[in-house]
Formats: structure tokens, sequence, C-alpha cells
């Protein structure tokens, strides 16, 4: 999953090297990994973000686990062992994995990740200096099923004209296996949000895999044509029989776009088939007439 906290930048580590480059500010966020509820064959997702203060030009990075050699090919990075920065980007997401195997042994495991600048020569400089920063890795592989998860976005979308409403959800799972609210709702409402114009329900809802987030959408068929303009609507996601998550809000519905490339696209077709169809006839009659 994506495991996002507050922006917190760690202190900077460096060191020197009988190569030149000149680092700017470098360091990560956030500091630290923690996952508590791993159970054997979990795979868990956390996302960092590289943060460098003047991203004037490509960094190459590298990044190096530091644990014990039992957890050492359960970790990996998404962008590999040493990748680069490209110019222009101060924050860069990068993410780490913790694949636990099925024959894990239970216990507490604890590591770090090393994420450092990799100096570039340069004729006529003396020194340089790589930056880089620790990442805390934290996490505890036992026994048990646990589900639990957050609704960190919920929506109500614009739509066109003809479409069933919408909404928009975000989850994040925090439990150690897939999870899913039971079931959303949505109260259609007049423009000043007084009258009751419909109301649909929707239960089902994809699952979302232990230890990530996902964003999807929710369509509620209903049994009304809304025209052109503003609307109300309140959506509600269900947990055990309660709200978990809410809102209410203005949403529109707008013209429908014409798709001018399927169109043409159509167009097309037609014509080569009425040549072709021509052409062959034309063939048919001369063939008939020698």
């Amino acid at each position: 999953m994506n495991h996002m906290r507050n922006i917190t930048v760690v202190p900077l580590v460096a060191a020197v090297f009988i190569t030149p480059l000149v680092a700017s500010a470098f360091g990560v966020s956030p500091p630290r990994i923690d996952a508590n509820k791993l159970v054997k064959g979990s795979r868990y997702e956390a996302t960092i973000f590289l943060v460098q203060g003047q991203p004037d030009q490509d960094l190459e990075v590298k990044a190096i686990f530091d644990t014990p050699e039992k957890i050492a090919k359960w970790l990996t990075v998404d962008k590999g062992e040493q990748f680069v920065i490209p110019k222009g980007v101060q924050q860069f997401p990068i993410k780490v994995r913790i694949q636990v195997p099925e024959n894990a042994e239970l216990g507490v495991y604890h590591g770090y990740l090393r994420v450092n600048t990799v100096p570039k020569a340069k004729e006529g400089d003396q020194i340089s200096i790589s930056v880089g920063a620790r990442i805390d890795i934290n996490f505890t592989v036992g026994e048990g099923a646990f589900l639990d998860y957050v609704i960190r976005r919920l929506d109500i979308l614009d739509i066109e004209e003809g479409d069933p409403p919408q909404i928009v959800v975000t989850l994040e799972n925090i439990g150690n296996v897939p999870a899913r609210p039971e079931r959303a709702t949505l109260d259609l409402l007049d423009k000043y949000g007084n009258v009751r114009l419909g109301f649909a329900q929707n239960e089902d809802l994809p699952e979302i895999p232990a230890f990530e987030t996902k964003t999807f959408t929710v369509e509620f068929p209903i049994d009304l044509k809304l025209g052109i303009g503003e609307y109300w609507a309140e959506a509600m996601l269900y947990r055990d029989g309660q709200v978990t998550k809410s809102v209410k809000t203005v949403f529109n519905v707008i013209e429908k776009k014409i798709n001018y490339p399927i169109y043409a696209g159509i167009g097309v077709i037609v014509i080569l088939f009425a040549l072709f169809s021509y052409r062959w006839r034309k063939k048919i009659i001369e063939k008939n007439d020698a």
C-alpha cells in the first residue's frame, strides 16, 4: 500500500569523496516504515518521497538496504538499486516493498534503507560531497487475520447527460486481508438540496488487497433522466451496518461530449466499404459484358 504521512525531511548525512560534485539539500519523507500486522505471505508496500532542494540537474541515486541477512531478500525498491531523479523533480516517489515468505519465522524485524547521491567526476575538482538519508524499517510478522481500512477520499463526480450518478473512493487497507465497504448509497436531491429525487444503492464494490491504497469509482444506475444542470447528492459508505464515511455536495450534469475520433473512424470504414463494393460490382458487370 502507499503509506503516506506528513512531510518530514530527515537531517542530511554527508560523506566526502575524491570526486567532483556540489550537492544540494537532500532528504526523505516519511523517514520510517512501520508495519505491525504482517503475516506469512504478506506483501506490504510503502511510498517514500526523495526530496531535493534544488533540482537543477539529473541526480543519480543509490538505494542500499542495511538489514539482517535473514530478511535481505524480502525487501526491494521498485526503481532498483540505482536510478536517476530527473532534472526539475523536487519530490521523487519510490515504493519500498516487503514480501514476507510463506515459511517466515514469526518475530519483530528491523533494518534500514540508505539512499545516497552518486558523485560524478569532473575534471579539475578535488572533492565532492555525496548526501543521503536513512529510512528506518520496522515490521512484525505474526499470526491471525486483521481487517481494517481508512477511507481517504469520497467525492461525488460531475457526469455527462445520460450517465448514472457516480462517486470516487480512495481506500487505504491497513489490515492484512483484502477489505472493502459493505455497500454505498446515494440520495439524489434537487438543486436546492431539499427535495429527494431518487435513491440508489450499490453493493458490488471492489476488494482492495492488504496494505494497498486504491482509488475506484462507483456507479448508481437510477430510473431517472437527469437534465443538464446542478444537483445536490449525499453519498454514504457503510461498514458493519454503520456509516463509515459520508459527503453531501453539489455536482453537475453537463452536455454529452461528441467523440469525434470514433465518428471519424466509422466514417472512414463506411467510405472504404462503399468503394470496395463499387469496384466489386464494376468488375462483375465488366465480366458479364465480356
